[in-house]
């Protein structure tokens, strides 16, 4: 097969949609115009995509602006080779999903009472007829899609089976949400639900002391790591809390998450998570701060008054021995992030941890090294058991570092592979 190289971007971001078929159909909306980054970044975790266009659709998006996003032929019209039974019939080579984005209140009505008079709709109604998975993300003015009606159209949409994406409501318009949230969607649509059985709660981010209203003591986490875990263990079907300090880094909206300041905050929720819920798994990903004021200042201190300031500081309560205490049974994940160590030296302190913690598992990381650790997008771990047995990952994308931990704790408590 001759090299294509619209395709060299595939899996170059994460490796969650290999093998995966993924059929992207386009409406016309002016949304359509987001269709090539929804393709494009679809392809980047590994996914095959096909692109279909409405006629409507190709008043706006050039079709050969769809080959180049994909590296693959648009379908624009049905003809003699039945593209949709090819894309979407009921035979070993077709599409592992549909997915309509844009959709317009057009194209939702037609799907929701199975009109076929454009190639979307009639690949959508052959995919519907095989079970293949639909997943739709509206957008419209938010006029149109407050009408009864639309709203029936989606409701019915939903009782088939169809996962109708919520738009944002901006400027009066219900706007097809971000490219992030769909790929997100489409991930968790296909991932294998090996943890359904499982409720975890992950906690992730910095924590924040205050020295005055002003100043405070943090670190320079920026919550990635937790949050690709959350991200993986919800995409397996666990029900998944996180429990995060002040980040900016993007939730999928799937995740219930439970945003919080202080280690003295994050450690009530998690508390409270435990006292309420039956969680199998904790995996405390956080770096909470160690150390906090003893007597945090009411007011601003000024630097005219207090040239040179001592700060007496206090531990801050071990999260960990908490979660032990409340849940004897859970499933502990532990995280000790070092600085300036030699790998040997870094498993060795693992190992220690995980001696003085209560721990099942401690992942143990480099924070010092550059592409490693705190805000960046990859990370490399050593993982040790409490067989003292030391398992390696090599440096990746967190997405990536999340996966294979993950499977490690799924090993580790005896969960098969649906």
């Amino acid at each position: 097969m001759s090299h294509n190289p619209l395709k060299d971007i595939t899996a170059t971001v994460g490796k969650e949609l290999v093998d995966k078929r993924i059929t992207l159909c386009v409406t016309g909306s002016v949304a359509a115009s987001q269709a090539p980054e929804i393709a494009r970044e679809l392809m980047r975790r590994g996914a095959d995509v096909y692109a279909v266009l409405s006629p409507a659709a190709c008043k706006l998006i050039s079709p050969d602006l769809m080959e180049w996003a994909t590296g693959n032929p648009v379908i624009k019209e049905i003809t003699g080779r039945v593209e949709h039974v090819e894309l979407a019939g009921d035979w070993p080579g077709k599409s592992d999903l549909i997915l309509v984005a844009p959709a317009t209140a057009n194209t939702i009505g037609k799907i929701a009472y199975g009109i076929d008079d454009t190639p979307v709709t009639t690949v959508v109604t052959t995919a519907l007829g095989s079970g293949i998975p639909v997943i739709i993300a509206p957008a419209m003015h938010q006029s149109m899609y407050k009408h009864p009606i639309v709203l029936d159209n989606i409701k019915k949409l939903r009782c088939i089976g169809v996962d109708v994406l919520e738009p944002e409501i901006v400027e009066g318009k219900a706007k097809i949400i971000k490219t992030s949230a769909i790929v997100d969607a489409v991930i968790q649509k296909l991932s294998f639900k090996d943890l359904e059985s499982l409720r975890c709660l992950v906690t992730a981010g910095p924590t924040v002391e205050h020295i005055d209203p002003v100043r405070i003591i943090t670190n320079r986490s920026s919550g990635r790591m937790g949050v690709a875990i959350a991200r993986e263990t919800s995409r397996r079907g666990a029900e998944t809390t996180l429990i995060i300090g002040p980040t900016e880094i993007e939730i999928p909206l799937s995740i219930k998450t439970i945003r919080v300041e202080t280690s003295q905050n994050m450690l009530e929720a998690v508390e409270n998570e435990l006292t309420s819920k039956d969680y199998k798994v904790f995996i405390g990903s956080a770096a909470v701060t160690d150390y906090k004021p003893a007597v945090p200042q009411k007011f601003k201190i000024q630097t005219r008054d207090t040239p040179k300031l001592v700060i007496e500081l206090q531990a801050t309560p071990k999260i960990i021995e908490r979660v032990r205490k409340i849940r004897p049974e859970i499933f502990i994940v532990a995280f000790k992030a070092e600085y300036g160590l030699t790998d040997s030296e870094l498993i060795r302190r693992g190992r220690e941890y995980l001696q003085q913690s209560s721990a099942d598992l401690v992942v143990a990381n480099h924070v010092g090294v550059d592409g490693v650790g705190f805000a960046s997008e990859t990370n490399e771990v050593f993982i040790v058991d409490r067989d003292f047995k030391v398992t390696h990952i090599s440096r990746a994308s967190k997405g990536e570092i999340a996966r294979h931990l993950i499977d490690y704790v799924a090993m580790k408590l005896g969960v098969k592979r649906q």
